[in-house]
């Protein structure tokens, strides 16, 4: 998918680029081609506060991420279809979410 901020194409990462990475994100874990955190937020209100900002972010980038929501818990899976794995830009929008939840109200991940 084309970032329609940068101006670019996503980049496949490599194994090393994708573990170090991960290594500076330590709340998401590796599933399959995906990059995945789960969140426990303190109400509903806080939970979809953070998911449009998730969302609002992400169409900026033209990057959609798959997110499945019940109440206060959320599961954000990032994965570039078009590349076939992670991407550059789904480390970075896992970035951006994780300043993004400095500021929310998210209580616990797992």
């Amino acid at each position: 998918m084309y970032n329609k901020i940068a101006k670019q194409l996503p980049v496949l990462l490599r194994p090393l680029e994708l573990q170090a990475g991960l290594a500076a994100l330590p709340q998401w874990r590796l599933v399959g081609t995906s990059l995945q955190r789960e969140l426990q937020l303190a109400d509903f209100e806080a939970t979809w506060g953070l998911l449009t900002q998730v969302a609002m972010r992400a169409h900026l980038w033209g990057h959609h991420p798959t997110i499945t929501t019940t109440y206060t818990r959320a599961t954000i899976a990032l994965t570039t279809h078009d590349a076939g794995g992670v991407t550059d830009i789904d480390l970075r929008m896992a970035r951006r979410i994780e300043r993004l939840l400095t500021r929310s109200e998210c209580i616990s991940s797992t």
